[in-house]
């Protein structure tokens, strides 16, 4: 519906069921246009009785063959037929019916596939791989995690994945008691990614080694960017050796000039954002969201051009892997040394090597 609204095309929902479409309206109401309101019409196939649509998705709300068959996929005009299974086709007639340009029929797979000679379901199963136009696209293609392999959409399917993929869900809502709960959960369940923005490492960095390691172990890259030691906290011996061990398990450590973010992103799907700072919190008040939505967690790991930041050279002067990032005044990123006898000029100043950092994207 987002899709089509975008194109200027009205939509219609059509379910046989009341209560389906009551929830499908109740589901809509959480997700308005960008000028109020739900984004389509929802009703039954009676509501809709000599309406058109440009768009129509008919949910017939059949699942797969290990459900039972329900109104639609009994629908029939056989001989023996009763008024029930006769109604059926009637109401199937009128869903399919009420569409100018493109109608979406949801259902099980295996279901129409599989449908009884002679039923609604059977005649659309006819009609797929043929030239009428009949294309099928599975919803496990249309919401695919980003780990597995991409999947044939063809235009139209990569244009609705698309559009599913904006939808974030905030899931939890923690506090500085809960965070953690939440956190160790998320990194047991990592697959193969986690970046995490933190900028002070201090005790509290300890006790998520070990969940860290794990997920390293089994393959899950972690990339971690943290403050620069020019800051007063960072630069104390206990917290520089605390980011010494944080290095043995992280694939990468950043640090970064007056970073002040507090992010971390679970395979580039789930975000927890807020005030707490991961590696350090310690008794301050604090809130973190965790967020559910591809496209948000790519386009926010595109805003802190996380690839890019996680890649340093080696100091151009002294091939040390001592490298911090820096903004210039005028906004220019820069790779900058910070390894004391690399930027130490003869009489005691500092001229430490820097290289601008390419950005695919802006600034």
């Amino acid at each position: 519906m987002e899709l089509h609204r975008e194109l200027g095309e009205e939509t219609g929902i059509v379910t046989p069921y009341r209560v389906q479409s009551d929830a499908t309206l109740e589901a809509l109401r959480d997700v308005e246009g960008t000028g109020g309101g739900v984004l389509a019409e929802v009703g039954t196939a009676h509501k809709f009785q000599g309406r058109e649509f440009d768009i129509v998705v008919f949910d017939t709300v059949e699942g797969g063959v290990g459900s039972r068959e329900l109104w639609m996929a009994c629908a029939h005009l056989q001989p023996a037929a009763g008024n029930w299974p006769r109604d059926g086709v009637r109401l199937f007639d009128v869903a399919v019916t009420r569409v100018k340009t493109l109608l979406y029929v949801i259902a099980g797979g295996e279901r129409v596939k599989n449908a009884k000679p002679g039923t609604a379901l059977a005649h659309l199963a006819a009609l797929i791989g043929t030239r009428r136009g009949v294309r099928v696209l599975q919803a496990k293609t249309l919401i695919t995690p980003p780990t597995a392999p991409p999947a044939f959409r063809g235009e139209f399917g990569t244009a609705l994945a698309e559009v599913l993929s904006r939808h974030v869900e905030v899931t939890e809502i923690d506090d500085e008691r809960d965070f953690y709960r939440t956190f160790t959960e998320e990194i047991r369940h990592a697959r193969h990614s986690l970046w995490l923005w933190a900028p002070w490492v201090a005790k509290r960095v300890s006790s998520l080694l070990p969940e860290l390691r794990t997920a390293a172990d089994r393959g899950v890259r972690i990339s971690v960017f943290i403050r620069d030691d020019t800051d007063q906290l960072q630069k104390k011996p206990a917290n520089q050796k605390l980011i010494t061990d944080l290095r043995t398990v992280a694939h990468v450590v950043v640090p970064m000039n007056v970073m002040h973010q507090k992010i971390a992103v679970i395979d580039e799907r789930t975000v927890m954002l807020g005030s707490l700072n991961v590696l350090s919190q310690s008794w301050t008040r604090e809130v973190m969201l965790t967020m559910r939505g591809a496209y948000f967690a790519r386009k926010l790991l595109e805003h802190e051009h996380a690839a890019a930041f996680a890649a340093p050279p080696r100091c151009g002067r002294c091939n040390g892997a001592e490298i911090e990032i820096r903004r210039r005044r005028n906004g220019t990123w820069v790779w900058r040394c910070y390894a004391t006898a690399c930027k130490t000029a003869p009489r005691g100043g500092t001229n430490a090597w820097t290289q601008n950092i390419r950005l695919a994207r802006g600034r």
